[in-house]
């Protein structure tokens, strides 16, 4: 049965299996050793006692042999090295008495051995008494008993001594043998120890490094769209990442679908671009724009496809994209299978590494020929409406004057209502020609020293017959002058716009405040009215064009929707902004109009002078 450890509990166990082998060996060695340590004792112990018994003869036979030189010579030293035997003697039966304590057969022959020293000391004490009293021939039976009681000594001590031998010789075998088995026992300790490691070894490549083998193998398997490996058993972290692993490469075979469907079923054109500029892939949304099939163009060279005056700025841009690995735009023309052209927008993306330009084509020919028409058109209002509604406008400013005799009531009421239809149109006519250059980015200012009370002034000249009409007051509050650089009729278009609204969505008998405000930034220009007010949601896109509040305004209120589409153009290329919010000051009838702003910043007029 295999065991499902984790990789935490295998490298537990890949240390704890040697270091237990380990332990044990050292167990196993601290006890031969001390068995080893407690036998050297035991010898030492014998090589005493077999030491203290040869000092015991000794002092016997000294005592003996220096009580006859003593009393054959007389020498004193002989009876002074008698009498040091004869104190030492006691000593010597002492320790050895000592060292047999706790074993039992060395104390029977120890008793028997000490007896026999007694006595023989006691003979060899009486003899060498009676000599020194003069009675030799009475010394004679102590010194008879002595030798008799010295070789009785002799056959004890010999066999206390071949008892030490024996030991000592049987200490020195089993020394010897505790030596051998610590020799086998570090070489089976090593032997374990290469088997143990072997084994963990072994077991850790099959059970971990040939699982991580097959992770890895499943990750070049994954890059190169082979199919992965059969999943990996077990709960170890391994088996986890072999789940995750298959889950990722799951949600990336998902997603690869998903894009290979995007790019099958796309309708611009994407394709690679090696280095070298040929088609690397191709999608197959080519064979409608171009008409060629993916396979006829991978391999091919770009310029083979390409309008031949845009060669070489397209291989340009490819070349500094490559060099900038980046991104870039450009537009051209190429040459479809059936020898027409098409404008194409190219979107490049260098990828470093595949060593490819990615590349999107959208087909602009369509808004290109829109693009066209609206030159036409814008070309077409400029001249064929713009300058025939001129002509009019001047000759209905003659009939006004009665210039071709005086008209009737009725006839200047009808011309009145000529002049605001010529007017208006006039109005519109000029709103297509600058939201086209605001779109063309053409919108050019003539900069100049203003002040705002002078634009003010121009704008309220302007709008105060209309105002008056509907019964509304232009009010300007008294301020100090605020110079600055800007464009006078551009601004001039944007307050008459704003005030031109204010007084068209204001209920008569109503007031319009025009009022400027100087901050550090620049300069903000107010028009507050007490109109119906602009909902939350459209008060950025009223500023769009063609956008308005109420699409019935374009009806009712004859406006083109393009106005503060234009206004907020101008503004912009101040370098300023425009917005509008809610009037806090609530109307007569509790309507909250509306406070439409712009800002410009207030450049050094002097400065501006100085410039030019």
């Amino acid at each position: 049965m295999r065991l499902n450890l984790t990789l935490s509990r295998k490298a537990i166990i890949l240390v704890s299996v040697p270091l237990v082998i380990e332990l044990a060996l050292v167990c196993f060695l601290m006890s031969l050793l001390q068995q080893a340590e407690k036998e050297r004792e035991m010898e030492a112990h014998s090589r005493e006692i077999s030491n203290e018994i040869n000092g015991a003869m000794r002092c016997l036979i000294n005592a003996g042999t220096n009580t006859v030189i003593y009393h054959v010579s007389g020498s004193r030293d002989s009876l002074k090295l008698y009498k040091q035997s004869v104190r030492e003697f006691p000593q010597v039966v002492e320790r050895l008495s000592r060292m047999v304590k706790g074993r039992e057969e060395e104390e029977d022959n120890l008793l028997r051995m000490v007896s026999l020293y007694n006595r023989a000391n006691q003979n060899l004490v009486e003899g060498h008494r009676k000599l020194e009293a003069g009675d030799r021939i009475g010394s004679m039976k102590p010194y008879a008993n002595l030798n008799k009681s010295m070789a009785e000594l002799y056959v004890v001590a010999d066999k206390i001594q071949s008892r030490q031998n024996e030991i000592q010789e049987k200490q020195k075998a089993a020394q010897a043998a505790t030596r051998e088995q610590i020799k086998w026992l570090v070489v089976a300790g090593a032997l374990l120890n290469v088997l143990a490691a072997v084994g963990l070894v072994l077991y850790f490549n099959r059970g971990t490094a040939n699982r991580f083998n097959v992770l890895l193998d499943n990750t070049m398997r994954l890059a190169s769209g082979e199919p992965l490996n059969e999943p990996l058993s077990g709960g170890d972290e391994i088996a986890r990442l072999d789940r995750v692993f298959r889950k990722m490469a799951n949600s990336l075979a998902a997603a690869t679908q998903k894009e290979r469907a995007v790019l099958q079923n796309a309708a611009d054109v994407i394709c690679s671009i090696d280095d070298d500029f040929k088609f690397a892939a191709m999608n197959p949304a080519v064979e409608k724009v171009l008409g060629y099939t993916p396979d006829e163009m991978i391999g091919a060279r770009l310029v083979q496809y390409l309008y031949a005056d845009d060669v070489e700025k397209t291989l340009d841009a490819l070349k500094k994209n490559i060099q900038e690995k980046g991104e870039r735009a450009l537009e051209n023309r190429m040459v479809r299978k059936d020898g027409t052209t098409v404008d194409m927008l190219w979107s490049l993306h260098w990828t470093e590494a595949e060593k490819s330009t990615i590349c999107v084509l959208h087909d602009i020919t369509y808004r290109k020929e829109l693009e066209r028409l609206k030159r036409d058109f814008v070309a077409m209002v400029s001249h064929d409406l713009r300058t025939p509604l001129t002509s009019i406008s001047g000759f209905l400013s003659l009939l006004r004057t009665g210039k071709y005799n005086q008209l009737s009531t009725d006839g200047l009421e009808s011309l009145k209502s000529a002049d605001a239809s010529v007017g208006r149109l006039m109005s519109m006519v000029n709103d297509l020609l600058d939201i086209e250059r605001v779109e063309s980015g053409r919108l050019d200012l003539n900069l100049g020293p203003l002040t705002i009370e002078g634009l003010v002034e121009s704008v309220f000249g302007m709008l105060e017959p209309i105002a008056k009409e509907k019964k509304i007051e232009l009010v300007s509050p008294k301020q100090k002058e605020i110079e600055f650089v800007g464009d006078a009729d551009r601004l001039n278009q944007v307050l008459v716009n704003l005030v031109s609204n204010a007084i068209k969505f204001s209920e008569p008998n109503s007031k319009i405040v025009v009022e400027a405000i100087e901050n550090p930034s620049g300069v903000r220009v107010e028009v507050r009215d007490k109109g119906r007010g602009v909902p939350d949601h459209l008060k950025q896109a009223i500023f769009e064009r063609f956008k308005q509040v109420d699409p019935a305004d374009a009806a009712k209120r004859k406006g083109t929707g393009l106005g503060l589409a234009i206004s907020k153009a101008i503004v912009e290329r101040h370098g300023g902004c425009i917005g509008v919010e809610d009037n806090k000051s609530e109307s007569s009838d509790g309507s909250i109009g509306s406070i439409f702003w712009f800002t410009v910043p207030i450049a050094d007029v002097q400065s501006h002078f100085d410039q030019t």
